[in-house]
């Protein structure tokens, strides 16, 4: 099968933000994004296995400030980055770069975050988007007792209801938001790689 051009390479991906100063330009969301980077840490086990990981070089995200799946997820993506040797993260801004999302579509849909990793020849080895299977799961509930059944009327306090609780289930002791988010990017390198899961 042909591979996907991707409209990077390597003198594009240098004109994008570090997660630091990702970081730094976020404004009044910052805090949030801080905060999660701080609780979102990788288990021992999971640094374990992405330390293992070589052959990924780069690592493209697309996110914006306003997002809430951004401030919850990219955190972790960031961390993921940082286990990997020699991973590079950059981050462009969604809307700024319409090629970029037009490439990495969630099924028609412009989700973000969108991570994509690639080998030092920028040959894809795998993506991931959005939030982990079992966060929109638990959206998905949450919306339906919130959203869903409020009034027209009433969408915005029901919006801050639905935020609030999903923010909850992130910080759900031992964080089992993160730990799905984690094991789906491992399956994703692991099945890309051809690595086998050590059990």
């Amino acid at each position: 099968m042909a591979q996907l051009k991707i409209p990077v390479d390597t003198q594009r991906f240098t004109k994008g933000l570090t997660w630091k100063d990702y970081m730094a330009q976020m404004g009044d969301t910052r805090a949030r994004t801080e905060d999660n980077y701080a609780k979102s840490v990788l288990t021992d086990e999971e640094r374990k296995f992405f330390s293992g990981i070589s052959q990924v070089r780069y690592a493209l995200m697309l996110a914006e400030n306003w997002c809430g799946d951004v401030h919850r997820n990219s955190p972790l993506i960031a961390h993921v980055c940082e286990a990997m040797q020699g991973c590079e993260l950059r981050v462009f801004l969604r809307d700024q770069n319409a090629d970029l999302r037009d490439t990495f579509l969630n099924n028609g849909y412009q989700s973000i975050p969108v991570v994509v990793f690639f080998d030092k020849d920028w040959n894809e080895v795998g993506r991931w988007i959005e939030r982990a299977h079992a966060a929109t799961a638990k959206s998905a509930l949450i919306r339906a007792k919130t959203l869903d059944v409020a009034p027209k009327d009433q969408q915005d306090a029901a919006m801050a209801e639905f935020r609030k609780q999903v923010t909850a289930e992130y910080a759900v002791p031992g964080f089992p938001l993160w730990r799905a988010a984690a094991q789906e990017v491992r399956l994703v390198l692991e099945q890309r790689l051809g690595l086998t899961a050590k059990k």
